[in-house]
């Protein structure tokens, strides 16, 4: 009796265990179907992506993804701030700086404590990128990743910040706007605040840059290791749009009784002022225009304001001094700054789409009513959004649409003002470069440069005839 009982007892362990494999091999079996599924999903979301970018006519140039260990993380901006830097800043306050040329890396950092730290978009300089982080501004240099300073603001500002090589403009709360003066970066990076001179014969070594002939303005900046607060302007209208600073000595903004100001860092005080028909209706757009001559290159810096009368007004500023260039009705406001693309200017508005404008004249070169959005450009054609979602590929001579795409899944783009590539970012939340199949494209074509100032200029290689003429005139200096 007690062995049949055991004979029972093994059996039922034996039924149980069975069952318990079965479980296994099915849960296992569950577990590569919904991988395969998984990874199924993936190819089938890769084949759409190459779809519809093969009927823009347009070809992957890399992709990256976005590491993401918490599921509740996301991207909180991703923006292009030069044809080479991509900044992505996410919920977990990571910031991911990379090459926009080749899609690596460059370097991460942590802007606080994740999923609290109260974080807007970076803006950058030729040096520097700046992260509105809470109610502080924080620089990093721009290869390298190093944490340089930062700036405490006292209220929250509406706008974001301005900046250039040598100054900072923030608006704090709406009616004050506030500029710092910069650092300079090598020497804040060298641990050096002032570079020794060489002595004249018969004086003593001094360590002073007074004899260099730089101005006090760029003698103070040498000697500085933290921002240093330059001025305030109080407008109790208050601001609109976000200043912007040029010539790393002048910054200009508009008010919301349409003023167009410009304040002299080295004065200290407002130089120009231009009376705007309406307020600003999106923010303003400073491009440097190089004109080659025969012998000197010269600069003109010019300033495109889009108004709320439906116009948009270009200005050139020149030592300060505002100078009316043209202005063009467009029957309707524009929603974002305009966009400068050589010598074209696009301009977006709410309800009669894309403008393409000359950049001397203002004259309208075409019009596109379905375009909604500036997406990005290639020598050939303009990228751009329509109402519903969907890709548009503009002709950029006549701005007839080309080709038309819808991707299978949503998408982000990120707008590109600089170069000829298209970067967006993915429902899997990885980046992608995408470039015209042109070959003419194979190489990043550069439209805009981040510049505040015209560069140095440049010697011209001398020819023979002049490196002659150089030759006959210093021998006949030299006769008696």
């Amino acid at each position: 009796m007690n062995r049949g009982a055991w004979q029972i007892g093994y059996a039922s362990c034996g039924q149980q265990r069975g069952k318990i494999m079965a479980r296994k091999v099915v849960g296992i079996v569950g577990l590569v179907l919904l991988v395969l599924a998984t990874s199924g999903a993936g190819l089938a979301q890769r084949s759409d992506t190459s779809e519809w970018s093969a009927r823009l006519g347009l070809e992957p140039v890399w992709s990256f993804p976005l590491p993401r260990p918490d599921p509740r993380d996301g991207v909180v901006a991703a923006q292009l701030l030069d044809s080479d830097l991509l900044v992505v800043q996410t919920r977990s306050a990571a910031m991911h700086v990379l090459d926009a040329r080749s899609g690596l890396v460059r370097w991460r950092v942590n802007l606080g404590k994740p999923f609290q730290a109260y974080q807007r978009p970076a803006i950058a300089t030729q040096r520097m990128v700046i992260v509105p982080v809470d109610l502080n501004l924080v620089a990093y240099e721009r290869q390298s990743g190093v944490r340089l300073w930062q700036v405490e603001l006292r209220d929250l500002p509406e706008t974001a910040p301005a900046c250039d090589d040598w100054q900072l403009v923030a608006i704090e709360g709406t009616t004050r706007m506030r500029c710092w003066f910069l650092p300079d970066i090598e020497r804040l990076l060298s641990g050096s605040t002032t570079s020794a001179v060489e002595a004249k014969p018969g004086e003593a070594s001094v360590r002073s840059v007074y004899r260099s002939g730089a101005s006090s303005y760029e003698i103070r900046r040498q000697v500085l290791r933290e921002p240093a607060r330059l001025w305030d302007f109080d407008d109790p209208v208050g601001y609109s749009v976000p200043p912007v600073c040029a010539h790393h000595v002048y910054v200009a903004f508009v008010n919301r009784e349409g003023k167009l100001r410009v304040v002299s860092s080295q004065q200290h005080q407002l130089v120009s002022e231009w009376q705007l028909p309406a307020d600003a209706s999106a923010p303003m757009t400073l491009q440097l225009v190089e004109r080659p001559g025969e012998k000197v290159v010269s600069w003109e810096s010019w300033l495109l304001v889009p108004c709320r009368d439906r116009a948009v007004y270009a200005y050139i500023l020149q030592q300060g001094k505002l100078a009316a260039a043209w202005q063009r009705v467009l029957g309707d406001f524009a929603n974002a700054p305009p966009i400068t693309l050589g010598s074209d200017v696009l301009v977006t508005t709410s309800q009669r789409g894309t403008f393409c404008l000359d950049r001397d004249q203002g004259q309208i070169r075409w019009q596109q009513a379905q375009a909604q959005r500036f997406v990005a450009a290639s020598p050939r054609m303009v990228l751009a959004l329509d109402r519903q979602g969907q890709i548009l590929a503009l002709d950029r001579r006549d701005g007839r649409i080309l080709a038309m795409a819808r991707p299978s899944y949503s998408v982000r783009m990120i707008p590109n003002y600089f170069s000829d590539r298209l970067y967006l970012l993915d429902a899997r939340e990885q980046l992608h470069c995408l470039r015209d199949r042109d070959p003419q494209c194979a190489e990043m074509q550069v439209y805009r440069r981040l510049l505040f100032a015209p560069p140095p200029p440049k010697e011209k290689k001398a020819t023979p005839e002049v490196a002659a003429e150089k030759t006959e005139e210093k021998a006949a200096g030299n006769k008696p």
